[in-house]
């Protein structure tokens, strides 16, 4: 059984209309056919036909010179867009965009920012394919991935930064020539796990 999920506006329409519907001994005799066509129109799109005949008929009774009302047809539907096929003429993956990958490179450096603490900060690169994050040292952490997929946690290394010569890394995790990646990561680990596993390797590499 589908269901039709209505909108802020759908809700308040529907309330607006049900407390008019419950007004048409005392209220429909004092608006204006112009009015009562409008508020006609309101019933008619949230299907409460009982009520426009109420105010129909209240009105007509009170009004010696109106010429007469009837129930508007409801507006038809929106058509439902069209569904995206998931593959292409050539038999090729096309999913919706945003939907293929449930989050960016640059979503990771947030998330592993947000675990660190206030002291830390993450910049999106451009598209999102980079993330930069930053601590209260000389030297930053950029969040990338390499020709062959790997997200790859790449720095340089500052002696005032005083950080440990050869951090003990995280299970899984091993040094690259940029920095240090965690093997066989996907992004199918989800947000929360890699954030988890860069955040302790931030940590080690950082000595904090």
């Amino acid at each position: 059984m589908s269901t039709t999920r209505l909108t802020p506006v759908d809700v308040a329409a529907r309330n607006f209309a049900a407390t008019l519907a419950r007004s048409a001994d005392h209220l429909a005799e004092q608006v204006t056919c112009l009015d009562l066509d409008e508020l006609l129109s309101l019933f008619a799109a949230v299907g409460d036909t009982t009520a426009a005949v109420a105010w129909i008929q209240h009105h007509e009774d009170n009004d010696s010179e109106c010429k007469g009302h009837t129930v508007p047809d409801a507006p038809a539907p929106d058509a439902p867009a069209p569904e995206r096929p998931l593959f292409g003429a050539n038999g090729e993956y096309t999913p919706e965009p945003g939907t293929e990958y449930p989050f960016s490179v640059s979503d990771v450096a947030r998330a592993v920012s947000a675990l660190l603490g206030d002291d830390w900060t993450a910049e999106s690169g451009y598209w999102g394919t980079t993330g930069k994050l930053s601590g209260l040292f000389v030297e930053s952490f950029t969040f990338e991935t390499d020709y062959e997929g790997d997200l790859i946690l790449a720095f340089g290394r500052s002696a005032a930064d005083e950080w440990p010569r050869s951090p003990e890394l995280p299970e899984g995790f091993q040094t690259c020539d940029d920095g240090v990646l965690l093997e066989v990561a996907s992004a199918s680990d989800g947000l929360e796990h890699l954030a988890e596993k860069y955040a302790a390797a931030v940590r080690a590499i950082t000595g904090t």
